[in-house]
């Protein structure tokens, strides 16, 4: 299934965006609003791709879904920020990783009448296993919930409307049409934050060395958020495909993640300390072979 391997290598380059973003949140004091304005708003050269790629102006219902999809992907990035802004990013990204993957189940069964054969079923049962587990990290206080679950859960919520409504989109629109429509969207929610003077004031006084120390990694990442973004919503768009497993299939960014953490570890510990006692390692062991059990699953079925 060729909408698999995209998605595959597009969590590879999300992971890579991950790895990025962590640097640059833990070397700067970047508010939350700053950071997704600044994710956001250059959407818009995006527009510059139209006379190379072409757009075929969609009727108004389409339209108005398009762009409000892209808007409220900057909705959802300001809230999984705010998350992170409050709590640990190791207890953030678990529930909103291990969420969304449910939202989505029930959400693209309502939008979209999508249903699951057994063996993907069984297959996203092992993704979402597999990268909770990776993902889990034991604390003393591990059944307690911490400042952000709340956002945590109203930001996996959001992700999962967001990509089931992008499928819902491209039940009727060209691929390239709806990736125009959603890069409009993202422009317009970023611009939106502007209306409030306390979202202005934050945004237009961000200090020049943050500016400065952050600006050769910033592009990149966002060149490498945009290539993987491409990648997911045209699996998405490919006919056959499954939203909610290409959503599961995130577990391999977990993967990802982990292999760059430990590489990492040993040249930059400050930032990038993974844990590798024995019972740590069987555990991520153990999950990295439920997720390649599940890609097996989907490779038979």
């Amino acid at each position: 299934m060729t909408w698999i391997a995209i998605a595959i290598v597009a969590h590879f380059l999300n992971a890579t965006v991950s790895i990025i973003d962590k640097y640059i949140v833990s070397n700067t004091v970047l508010k939350p609003v700053v950071y997704t304005f600044y994710s956001g708003v250059f959407q818009v050269l995006f527009l510059l791709l139209i006379p190379f790629i072409g757009f075929s102006m969609p009727h108004i219902n389409l339209f108005l879904l398009g762009v409000g999809t892209g808007a409220l992907f900057i909705l959802t990035l300001l809230i999984f920020y705010k998350a992170l802004k409050i709590s640990e990013a190791s207890r953030v990204i678990p529930v909103i990783g291990a969420s969304v993957p449910i939202f989505i189940v029930f959400l693209s069964y309502f939008i979209l009448g999508e249903f699951l054969t057994s063996v993907q079923i069984l297959a996203f049962a092992f993704f979402v296993v597999g990268g909770f587990l990776l993902s889990l990290k034991r604390t003393q206080e591990a059944f307690s919930l911490f400042p952000g679950f709340k956002l945590a859960i109203l930001a996996g919520f959001l992700f999962a409307l967001y990509y089931t409504l992008i499928k819902f989109m491209y039940l009727d629109v060209t691929f390239f049409d709806g990736f125009i429509l959603l890069q409009i969207g993202g422009f317009l929610g970023s611009i939106i934050l502007l209306i409030f003077k306390s979202n202005r004031v934050k945004i237009f006084s961000t200090p020049d060395t943050i500016k400065k120390s952050t600006a050769y990694l910033f592009l990149p990442a966002k060149i490498l958020a945009a290539a993987a973004a491409i990648m997911i919503f045209y699996a998405i768009s490919m006919e056959g495909s499954k939203v909610s497993i290409i959503n599961s299939l995130q577990a391999f960014q977990y993967v990802f993640v982990l292999f760059f953490a430990i590489i990492l570890s040993k040249k930059i510990p400050s930032l990038f300390h993974e844990q590798l006692n024995k019972r740590l390692l069987r555990r991520k062991i153990v999950a990295i072979v439920v997720i390649g059990a599940g890609l097996f699953l989907l490779a038979i079925g």
